[in-house]
């Protein structure tokens, strides 16, 4: 079954049948302030950190399954009847609703017993809070008095000590109502700001006032959960909402919530707005600003500009990059889902999701590293600042934190992949923007004094070198990219053979740097270092098919066609390619197997046959359920490495063939479950008893890689210190495509024709009637440059 579709302009994803078979959910937020809200209101609410910023909360486990949320209720009063403006909590009248997530917004819309109603979830890029804008209009031929509601239950500081000292932590909570203002407010005056549950008292309040407020008089409050709910009654049916009032009683104990009464009355044919806004202030500047902010979004006109801004924000952003081709659905997913999927996994992190609750992990490095490359393109600033942070949580032997909350606040593991991501982040950038005293900025080392990030480069070459083993590659450790292939090498590390492909293809960037700059002496060093990296997998590793895993304990060879589990791994066979390994027929038949042993009707598999034994010398990826998660199931980021290395080899059509099948919209809904319009983190695959069924939806590194992959190598404009590449490699069935890509202030208008049906290739370009030497535009000072490239 399908419950929604996307805009005729591809902008929102419409929801015409809430019961989904998840929470599919939306992101709005500013970069201090986020929130996240599914199609039937769920959602967390925090400020800067969902762990020690938790400003709503979010009960884990409950049933339904993203309970609480942003919540407004309507209340008849002639008939009694109540309902919710989203189709939960109070689940009555499905049909009458449809919603609309769009980016940073999300819209509800629904029409019962004669009252259509709308509301707005945004936040403004601003001001510290999200806004929900909320018109009624009464389309019934009669009088109508009704009462609105507007509620959220409140976490108010650290989300952990929230889930797991509950009966403690409820005796520092506050909650006032103030009248002049027409606000609630609400704090807790006992603060943790570790990053785990501890019992350690550190003696500090909550640095925040959380408010809640209406634009309209508010006839009644409440502060409590119970007192809201009834002691035998949740969301569903509040027993607060069958009474006259609420109880308009303070607090300082308690499960506290923040609910406010409207009652209004309107004539037929009438309508009337209503704005909830709920948001943080800063306690120091608390007096202060507590009347110009919980005033300022009391007037739709304010309202509306603060949503034009936003509006205004995403367009600039998806301007950077669009595409026409023959395929709508590609040109839907391309110009505006995968680019938004891959900048809020920027902005937000592997945090908060349906999935993730922000409560036991910060942002990780490689992650971080990963999803930088998405915003390169359109805010290079912050990709700046993105690496200037991750430099400052390596140690000056190129070791860096596995997981940080913020600088200091890291932990170190054996993983083996970490440091090298590095090199990505920072030659994507340099790339990008020409910047290359970035090179030069001074950031601090963990343990060391500050140095420039060519020289934390240099330290993720030390790392590389020495951390390799008995056949030269890199030590495994508790995990390489694949975190659960985590107990491999048992007592003496094992070895990972995709680290060494991957530090051969993060050296070759770095190499790439270098040669630009001259600096022959490094690059033949660097150079030293990736040639045994890439001798050691060649002279060890080939496996008559395709490349082994891994060796663990006692040599023993993970990934072979001799195992009984695992013969075949995704990843061994993808990065000889995009590390440009010599041997070409070794690099076919490896991307042949992936074919011929791994593609599945739901995309091509992690490895196979799955595990359906445990074993302990391998690790967790043996005890997940065969066909799921790292155990034979289908992740959508490897995917991208696939459809890269196939457009590298010049297979264009399978390339597509696999771009296509990862479509997040592709699979029936009821078997798919997770969102259709963003990539999920893994499907199970055929060798599961479910196959098809998605999960861990959008906070994957899938985003920004597809992002990337399919402007930089399917439609093939790929920066380069010195222009910008044009190398398409496109179905051999398109005929033509149109493009737009800003490079360097320069934006590029490309159309590219394919009269006799090339899959790669390029036979002339002309830029502004010029014809151009090669396959790279030279740099540009015009505003806008109109080029036409002819395939063949």
């Amino acid at each position: 079954m399908q419950y929604g579709h996307f805009s005729e302009d591809g902008k929102e994803y419409i929801i015409s049948k809430m019961n989904t078979p998840s929470p599919w959910i939306n992101y709005l937020y500013n970069g201090r302030y986020f929130s996240t809200i599914s199609n039937n209101g769920g959602g967390i609410s925090y400020f800067k950190s969902p762990l020690h910023g938790r400003i709503t909360r979010y009960r884990i486990n409950e049933v339904p399954v993203d309970r609480p949320g942003k919540y407004i209720y309507v209340r008849d009063n002639e008939t009694g009847e109540i309902w919710s403006l989203t189709w939960q909590p109070v689940g009555k009248h499905l049909e009458a609703y449809k919603l609309a997530h769009g980016f940073g917004y999300t819209r509800s819309e629904a029409n019962i017993n004669g009252i259509d109603s709308s509301v707005l979830f945004f936040v403004p890029q601003d001001d510290d809070q999200e806004i929900w804008k909320t018109n009624l209009k009464n389309c019934s031929g009669k009088t109508r008095k009704l009462s609105i509601y507007g509620y959220v239950e409140l976490a108010l500081g650290h989300a952990l000590v929230d889930l797991i000292n509950q009966c403690d932590d409820q005796h520092f909570n506050r909650a006032h109502f103030e009248q002049k203002l027409n606000t609630l407010f609400s704090t807790k005056t006992y603060w943790v700001t570790q990053s785990k549950g501890t019992q350690q008292q550190e003696n500090k309040e909550w640095d925040q006032w959380a408010f809640f407020t209406v634009n309209k008089p508010v006839a009644s409050f409440e502060t409590v959960r119970e007192r809201f709910l009834g002691l035998y009654r949740n969301e569903n049916n509040p027993e607060s909402l069958e009474k006259e009032n609420l109880s308009s009683q303070e607090t300082d104990f308690g499960n506290t919530v923040s609910a406010l009464k409207v009652d209004i009355e309107l004539q037929p044919g009438e309508s009337t707005d209503l704005i909830f806004s709920l948001g943080v202030i800063e306690k120091n500047r608390f007096d202060e600003l507590k009347e110009q902010r919980v005033k300022k979004y009391q007037d739709v006109k304010e309202v509306d500009a603060a949503f034009g801004q936003l509006n205004k924000v995403w367009d600039d952003y998806f301007a950077h990059t669009t595409v026409e081709t023959p395929d709508e659905d590609v040109n839907i997913f391309m110009k505006y889902w995968i680019p938004y999927q891959a900048k809020v996994a920027f902005d937000v992190g592997r945090v908060i999701s349906f999935y993730y609750w922000g409560i036991g992990r910060g942002f990780g490095f490689r992650d971080t590293s990963q999803d930088t490359i998405a915003v390169t393109i359109s805010n290079p600033e912050k990709a700046k600042e993105r690496i200037q942070l991750l430099s400052r949580q390596m140690r000056k032997d190129g070791k860096v934190y596995h997981h940080f909350h913020g600088d200091g606040q890291g932990e170190f593991t054996q993983h083996c992949d970490d440091p090298l991501w590095y090199m990505l982040a920072v030659t994507e950038y340099v790339k990008e923007t020409g910047d290359f005293s970035l090179l030069g900025d001074l950031q601090p080392f963990i343990d060391a004094e500050p140095e420039s990030i060519l020289n934390h480069m240099f330290s993720v070459v030390n790392y590389a070198s020495n951390n390799l083993g008995a056949h030269g590659l890199p030590i495994f450790g508790r995990g390489d990219w694949n975190d659960t292939l985590d107990y491999i090498g048992g007592d003496d590390g094992g070895e990972s053979v995709w680290g060494g492909m991957f530090y051969a293809a993060m050296l070759n960037l770095f190499i790439d740097l270098l040669t630009h700059l001259g600096r022959d002496e490094n690059k033949e060093a660097v150079s030293a270092v990736r040639d045994r990296l890439i001798k050691a997998v060649e002279d060890n590793c080939w496996d008559g098919e395709w490349y082994i895993r891994a060796f663990g304990e006692n040599e023993r060879r993970v990934g072979s066609k001799e195992n009984k589990y695992g013969k075949i791994f995704l990843n061994t066979q993808i990065w000889p390619v995009l590390a440009g390994f010599p041997n070409k027929d070794r690099l076919v038949t490896a991307m042949d197997s992936v074919k011929t042993h791994l593609d599945s009707p739901e995309g091509p598999k992690k490895c196979s046959p799955a595990w359906k034994e445990i074993d302990p010398n391998i690790g967790l990826v043996t005890r997940c359920v065969w066909g799921k998660k790292e155990n034979g199931a289908v992740f959508c980021h490897p995917t991208t490495w696939v459809i890269q290395a196939e457009t590298m080899l010049g297979r264009s059509n399978q390339a597509f063939d696999y771009f296509k099948k990862m479509l997040p919209n592709r699979i029936d809904s009821d078997t798919f479950v997770a969102e259709p319009y963003v990539y999920s983190q893994y499907i199970t695959s055929n060798e599961h008893s479910q196959p098809g069924r998605a999960s861990h939806s959008w906070q994957t590194g899938s985003a920004a890689w597809m992002y990337r992959v399919s402007f930089d190598y399917i439609l093939g404009l790929r920066p380069t210190y010195n222009g910008l590449l044009i190398d398409p490699a496109i179905p051999s069935k398109w005929q033509e495509f149109k493009a737009e890509r800003v490079y360097r202030g320069t934006r590029y208008i490309i159309h590219v024709t394919n009269p006799n049906g090339f899959e790669k290739g390029v036979k002339s370009i002309i830029a502004d009637g010029i014809a151009v030497v090669g396959n790279v535009l030279p740099l540009s000072e015009k505003t806008v440059c109109h080029i036409e490239v002819v395939m063949g």
